[in-house]
């Protein structure tokens, strides 16, 4: 097994360490409306979240069902908002049930957060650094005046998609490295012949599950784009 290198060593142990944030737009421009950007927490100033230039209101906002698979039906994550003052009450009232709104997660490390939640500037900010995934919202499932839950699926479920949307290739990675679908935002690791390197010029994915691998890790659950196995039906 491949020794990490010092600096490998370094982000792993930064990753463990900081936290991770989730984000969330919830876009009803479709219905006329607004785009709400929310997250449960502040940053250090005890202001709201600042993401991309973008303001993320402290809200009571949770979610759960996020999964990665690659066989039977997709995964249904819900998310749950407080309805204070009858927010929530509102928007399924004026706007369908929210059937149909787009809701963007972003996962984000602090330590990457743009220089203005920090006092003193931050200068590893990074607006590239997040893991981005899409849903659109099915139907709403609860909702009380404390409460409204919404139950959420991928957007080919939704719009009559006919699957697969792209070639099957059986040990070709088709995501764009870093890009969504990968999800890789650490530091470099190999070149696409998959040797090891320091340098961000020369960290290119081989494409390979080897190249995930070095990345996510031998036992971790893979975001390979590739159809493994395929060749052998």
């Amino acid at each position: 097994m491949r020794e990490l290198t010092p600096e490998q060593n370094k982000a792993i142990t930064q990753l463990e360490q900081d936290v991770l944030l989730e984000l969330f737009d919830i876009d009803f421009t479709k219905f006329g409306g607004d785009v709400y950007h929310f997250c449960n927490q502040t940053n250090e100033l005890g202001q709201p979240i600042v993401w991309q230039g973008v303001t993320y209101l402290p809200y009571p906002i949770t979610a759960d069902g996020f999964e990665l698979k690659n066989t039977g039906a997709s995964n249904r994550p819900n998310v749950t908002l407080s309805n204070l003052y009858g927010l929530v009450t509102a928007v399924v009232e004026d706007y369908q049930g929210g059937v149909g709104a787009v809701v963007t997660r972003r996962q984000v490390y602090a330590q990457h957060l743009d220089a203005a939640n920090f006092a003193n500037g931050n200068p590893n900010a990074d607006p590239n650094q997040q893991l981005v995934s899409r849903y659109v919202i099915e139907r709403y499932s609860a909702l009380n005046n404390q409460s409204a839950t919404f139950e959420l699926a991928v957007p080919s479920e939704t719009d009559g998609a006919m699957l697969p949307r792209r070639i099957i290739v059986a040990n070709t990675c088709g995501w764009t490295y870093r890009g969504d679908g990968c999800g890789y935002t650490g530091h470099p690791v190999a070149d696409e012949f998959d040797q090891p390197t320091n340098d961000p010029d020369k960290d290119k994915c081989s494409k390979c599950l080897q190249g995930c691998r070095a990345r996510f890790g031998r036992k971790a659950v893979l975001p390979f784009g590739g159809f493994v196995g395929v060749d052998k039906l």
